[in-house]
């Protein structure tokens, strides 16, 4: 049977999967509706997936990319964004107690696991210091400083999404409310007053931002919000670059906003840094779960 590599990336609405040779070539690929109930439920839906693809290849390795506060020491996500039900799970612990072989694992936060990606082989590879900042159901983040991860104290590092940014106008609310993917699909359906029970994508509306003036106005409005998150960091943390992550990030759309939003700081000219697209988008957590999985079976 062909050795294979699988790596997960859980989100908070879908958890996608990748099959990989030891070559690190992609065989397979897709995505799974995450389950948010039960952990049982979480874990099933993994462990389903795990005996499908052992059934004709022998597995080296899982890498998991995952949301939240990731101890990677332990294998634990103390917080596990926006899957409540896995609060302070042992994460690793308890997939290997539902699976008949003793694979090993790893976990790490799934902004961290772009980072890799991009560090590896992606945009990241001739630099030393930079930051990743990712649009999705919530805003995720990962600092690297001379090419390694920064964890800090309780793996807490890198949560830009909990930055509040607009007090004034918006209380306590977080970027994770204003500036993510899933900020910008709220403000889009309370614009166009849409039910909270019809499906919205942030790549529907970036699609057509161009064709709707009430639109634009909910993506300009937005691109302010992520345009004050990395002014921040770059005053903060002065990388070498920026690079923006998440599935929202392959519109070719995205970049010139978020450019013209940050120029309107004046104070942008004294701080400014390249900021860049991932070269991986969307796949950067599946290739970093799997530059896990290729570090840790060099140890």
């Amino acid at each position: 049977m062909e050795n294979v590599r699988l790596c997960f990336d859980v989100g908070g609405t879908y958890i996608k999967y990748g099959v990989f040779t030891e070559e690190n070539q992609w065989l397979t690929r897709g995505k799974m509706k995450t389950p948010n109930n039960t952990r049982a439920e979480f874990f099933d839906i993994l462990t389903a997936k795990i005996t499908e693809v052992e059934q004709d290849a022998s597995i080296e390795g899982i890498g998991l990319s995952f949301p939240g506060f990731i101890d990677t020491t332990n294998g634990i996500a103390i917080m596990a964004g926006a899957l409540e039900s896995l609060h302070g799970c042992h994460v690793i612990k308890e997939l290997k107690a539902r699976l008949a072989k003793p694979y090993p694992i790893w976990i790490e936060n799934d902004a961290r696991c772009a980072a890799l990606a991009e560090l590896s082989s992606g945009n990241a590879t001739h630099v030393q210091d930079f930051v990743m900042l990712t649009l999705g159901t919530g805003m995720g983040g990962a600092i690297v400083h001379q090419r390694q991860l920064i964890h800090g104290n309780g793996f807490r590092a890198g949560e830009f999404g909990m930055m509040i940014t607009d007090f004034q106008a918006s209380s306590f609310a977080t970027l994770h409310d204003l500036a993510s993917t899933r900020g910008l699909i709220d403000a889009y359906r309370r614009k166009k007053k849409i039910a909270e029970s019809e499906e919205i994508l942030g790549e529907t509306i970036m699609a057509q931002w161009r064709k709707d003036p009430e639109t634009q106005l909910v993506v300009r409005q937005w691109a302010h919000y992520v345009a004050l998150a990395i002014y921040n960091l770059a005053v903060t943390i002065n990388p070498e670059k920026i690079l923006i992550g998440g599935g929202i990030s392959q519109n070719t759309d995205l970049l010139p906003i978020i450019n013209q939003a940050i120029k309107e700081n004046p104070h942008w000219a004294d701080f400014q840094v390249p900021i860049e697209t991932c070269h991986y988008h969307n796949d950067s957590g599946l290739l970093g779960a799997l530059t896990l999985i290729e570090q840790g079976g060099k140890k």
